[in-house]
């Protein structure tokens, strides 16, 4: 299962990092249009915004497994060893719940829109609503795991490999 989630992790961490190069080329040849040329064009902007949802999302996805998500952590410090793994099972718990909703939700709404394309570029915005299930998945994915490793480690949060 660790190798699993390690390859995981690596492919996503190479496709936010593509995102992220692909980004900074997009605003640039956005700005450059925009203020040199003198001529604006419509679909950088949009591709841009689809990319970065998903880059967005990706890196929840990253940072659920890392175990560097949001977490009320002045409060699991004040807390005993024992009461601090169930503090953290419960926020992976938590976590877990949400992906669902984003699972569930976000296939219903890409299925609505399915049909749907952006009006500068022209891409079905099938692709972009598609990264709140798949993204969903990875982090539920990530924070099952992550409660399988705390229930495995005397230590209270999930160490990532």
């Amino acid at each position: 299962m660790e190798n699993i989630a390690d390859y995981l992790r690596r492919v996503i961490v190479f496709i936010v990092s593509l995102q992220g190069v692909v980004l900074v080329i997009l605003i640039g040849t956005g700005v450059f249009f925009r203020y040199v040329v003198g001529q604006a064009l419509s679909w950088p902007e949009e591709v841009a915004g689809i990319i970065f949802v998903w880059f967005t999302l990706l890196g929840i996805a990253l940072l659920t497994q890392s175990g560097e998500h949001i977490e009320f952590s002045f409060l699991l410090n004040r807390l005993n060893p024992r009461m601090g793994r169930i503090f953290s099972i419960f926020t992976q718990a938590l976590i877990a719940l949400f992906s669902v909703l984003m699972v569930a939700y976000g296939c219903t709404y890409a299925m609505m829109f399915r049909s749907e394309s952006t009006p500068a570029a022209g891409i079905n915005t099938l692709w972009l609503n598609l990264s709140l299930p798949i993204s969903g998945l990875l982090i539920l994915f990530y924070s099952q795991l992550n409660i399988i490793r705390i229930l495995k480690s005397p230590e209270r949060k999930p160490s990532p490999p």
